[in-house]
């Protein structure tokens, strides 16, 4: 039997009392708390769900009654079980956590637990308030005795307590809560304690409110230490002095470094708690946002450590220098894993200046010749992970690395590594380099990946003060190879305009919905509809091609084919269904290419068109305003005028937003000058030069105002198919406003938005519900969801012809 004495004592001492706090109590990390952008994932999808489940919840639906009626009553057998079960996972898991919360230094987490507990609370309290104690749910005789109050506060407050603690526990504690929380959710279901969807709704808040809380003071890393390593790390056998925590860190890794027994230098890299978070939302978000979503998600600690490991010792196999592994392995009583290595001395690529050999530049290129034969992709090449040692050229942080890579991967790594050396060497040189050491193929390849989305955050930080050096590299790069610069790779699966047209499609399904729930005795006033009136309505309908059509012919300087013209504006009726307002422009802009405009009065000629059409809208609605105004009076709100008043308000919030951050903020003002002032200026040029034609600028304006009465005009007559009328000034006056609410929404076509805004607009002067909702669905049948029918084949027509 081994005796501990004499100083050992205190240590094997402190070495328990590490272990027994470890049980219970994530790593310490020296304090140091986090904000982390999963937290602000989290917070937006609880609001989702708790906006998503008051309908669900005023729907009574099958679904959840016979989900209660399965559930409740329990068997008398299994009673006492339900019962405790219920008060281990409410009060049980509150009271556990507020023990466990004072073994935290400074009582920091029992802090943020009251404050979670508490804010779920008020937040509960204001949700009763605006929905009522049932959020709307009818009366229903399935539901007696039961308690059908929304929110169901003790699990919205048992919620956050759990979600808030949770970065303090140690992972079997996170377990445990997790279990005990959701079970006595689903015995307060069985006990009629809740209903299924006001619990998930109230699981919902208590989440978002933990979530909040974490955003506004910040939660515990999940990492160890530079203390606690030094104190654990001789469980993986090795010897490691001085360590200290490295300056440049990413999230779910903690990078340390240190000296081994001969003074080498050793680096650790300590995959923590949130390593598998950290992988699976970059995976979730590469998945969503690139078209190659990186190597194979994996989970585990354990095993990304040894997939470094492994990726690490196969580049050394290639040949490549590369940082010596040393151990890979759990340690700690958190047993978080650790890959230790012994890294060459050198300066990263990214300290190395201007004293950049050229030889040293050809060894880069060399080593990544190598690792592409052996079919090894780097994943996160730049500045940081590119050693110069007196050995050589070292490569190092092969965590994102993957084997038997695609060819677009290896590609990537080229593309990154001649940026990372762009930014050192300067382009001159890097590209010099890339002549010596590549051969055409690879440089095709290297140009094709060599963009933002291929680079490593060093570099794209050095890159925001250099804005023009990617095209001078690629530009050099292929002058040095002999070729013509190739087209980028789409890397992006979604930009920002899909992304916006997304959310506006949602809006739009959502306006579509509210406009047809109350459409059932719209469909018989359409089934007795006038329909000489429908087939006039028709006919306008198909006039507005010929009025732009004719305001695109006086938008250039010479003549333009007024046919061809036409049949580009009956296309863009398929444009605008798909791509709203940009893809019309686009179509437009590169007619006139086609048409022989170069492209800077193609544009400007685009955005003539496109300008003129807003601003007879706004004129005809300014004229029409004072007849129209006193046919306007008020109206009790139904769902189709809600719907319209929200899309109205979420325009004007957001317009006001935008013009106060481009008011108030001097960068993103000077941003939108910078921006705009070009094709402003080119745009006021062509206007010049088409005023000296007086007949093109009639045109332009006839054309536009011939476009928008034809789409007035079918309306008035979609009104007379059901046997209603309204006054020229009133259509124009209705119109104009859906039109703006249409346009300032991102839907293409202005789906259910437009529909949403006219169906208001008529019914605020008096049409009755049922044939205002008849005579709209009439007009942009046959103004918008028929003509990209004959839009989409025109459009074929067009480009077989290489008109656009």
């Amino acid at each position: 039997m081994t005796v501990v004495v004499g100083e050992d004592v205190p240590h094997a001492r402190r070495r328990l009392s590490g272990r027994l706090r470890a049980a219970v109590l994530g790593p310490h990390g020296g304090g140091t708390t986090r904000r982390r952008a999963t937290d602000a994932f989290r917070l937006g999808f609880a609001v989702i769900l708790v906006a998503v489940s008051v309908p669900v919840m005023r729907a009574n639906s099958a679904i959840e009654l016979s989900i209660v009626r399965a559930l409740h009553p329990p068997p008398t057998a299994i009673s006492w079980l339900v019962t405790l079960l219920f008060w281990l996972g409410s009060a049980g898991v509150v009271v556990l956590l507020a023990i466990v919360g004072l073994l935290i230094p400074r009582l920091t987490a029992v802090r943020h637990i009251a404050a979670a507990g508490v804010l779920s609370w008020l937040v509960c309290l204001l949700l009763g308030a605006l929905l009522g104690s049932a959020a709307g749910r009818p009366p229903d005789s399935a539901l007696a005795g039961l308690n059908t109050g929304y929110p169901v506060t003790w699990v919205a407050v048992a919620v956050a307590v759990a979600a808030t603690a949770l970065p303090y526990l140690s992972r079997p504690m996170h377990r445990l809560v997790w279990l005990l929380v959701p079970l006595a959710v689903l015995a307060g279901v069985c006990g009629g304690s809740a209903l299924p969807v006001n619990a998930l709704s109230s699981m919902a808040v208590g989440w978002g409110v933990a979530a909040a809380v974490h955003l506004a003071v910040g939660s515990p890393l999940g990492l160890p230490s530079a203390a606690e390593v030094a104190e654990w790390i001789s469980d993986l056998n090795v010897a490691v002095t001085g360590i200290m925590r490295a300056p440049g860190q990413v999230w779910g890794v903690e990078q340390f470094t240190g000296r081994g027994a001969d003074s080498e230098r050793i680096e650790l890299s300590v995959y923590g708690r949130d390593a598998s978070d950290a992988r699976m939302l970059a995976k979730l978000w590469r998945f969503c946002v690139y078209r190659d979503s990186g190597p194979t998600l994996i989970l585990d600690r354990l095993q990304q450590v040894e997939h470094e490991a492994y990726l690490t010792l196969m580049a050394a196999r290639a040949r490549v220098l590369v940082p010596e592994v040393l151990a890979a392995g759990r340690f700690g009583p958190s047993k978080d894993a650790a890959l230790v290595t012994r890294v060459p001395d050198g300066l990263a690529l990214s300290q190395a200046g201007d004293g950049l050999a050229d030889g040293t530049l050809d060894e880069i290129l060399l080593a990544l010749l190598q690792l592409r034969a052996a079919g090894i992709a780097h994943g996160a090449l730049g500045g940081d992970t590119i050693i110069l040692a007196e050995q050589g050229v070292c490569v190092r942080g092969f965590r994102s690395a993957s084997a038997a890579a695609p060819a677009s991967r290896l590609d990537a790594d080229l593309a990154a590594a001649l940026a990372a050396m762009a930014v050192q060497a300067g382009v001159e040189r890097t590209a010099a380099a890339a002549g010596r050491v590549l051969d055409v193929d690879t440089v095709r390849g290297a140009l094709v990946h060599l963009q933002r989305p291929a680079l490593d955050p060093t570099t794209i930080a050095a890159l925001a003060q250099r804005k023009g050096l990617l095209p001078q590299l690629r530009s050099a790069v292929a002058s040095g190879a002999g070729i013509e610069v190739p087209e980028l790779a789409e890397f992006k699966r979604i930009s920002w305009t899909n992304l916006l047209f997304g959310l506006g499609s949602l809006i739009g399904i959502w306006a579509i919905i509210g406009v047809l729930s109350d459409a059932g005795s719209a469909f018989e006033a359409i089934k007795g509809a006038s329909w000489g009136w429908v087939a006039l309505a028709f006919v306008f309908a198909q006039l507005p091609p010929l009025g732009s059509a004719w305001a695109m012919t006086g938008a250039v300087v010479g003549e333009l084919p007024y046919g061809r013209c036409v049949a580009l504006e009956v296309s863009n009726a398929f444009s605008s269904l798909v791509g709203g307002n940009v893809a019309v422009f686009a179509v437009r802009v590169r007619f006139f290419q086609r048409q022989g405009s170069d492209v800077t009065a193609a544009v400007s000629s685009g955005a003539i068109v496109s300008t003129t059409e807003w601003v007879v809208k706004g004129l005809l609605f300014l004229i029409a305003l004072p007849f129209a105004a006193g046919d306007f009076h008020a109206q009790t709100t139904s769902g189709n005028n809600q719907t319209a008043i929200w899309i109205i308000l979420a325009v004007i919030i957001a317009a006001g937003i935008a013009a106060t951050v481009i008011a108030l903020v001097p960068r993103v003002r000077r941003l939108a000058s910078t921006r705009l002032r070009p094709y402003l200026v080119s745009i006021w040029g062509q206007v010049k030069v088409i005023a000296a034609e007086p007949h093109k600028i009639v045109y332009v304006v006839a054309g536009s105002t011939l476009a928008q009465l034809a789409v007035i005009l079918a309306l008035g007559a979609s009104l007379h198919a059901v046997g209603q009328h309204a006054s020229i000034a009133t259509l124009i006056t209705v119109n104009t406003l859906a039109a703006i609410i249409g346009g300032a929404v991102p839907v293409p076509g202005g789906a259910g938005v437009v529909e949403a805004g006219l169906i208001a607009g008529l019914t605020a002067v008096g049409i009755p519900q049922d044939e205002a909702i008849a005579a709209v669905l009439i007009q942009r049948v046959f103004t918008s969801y028929l003509p990209p029918v004959w839009g989409w084949l025109t459009l074929a027509w067009m480009r077989r012809r290489e008109y656009i």
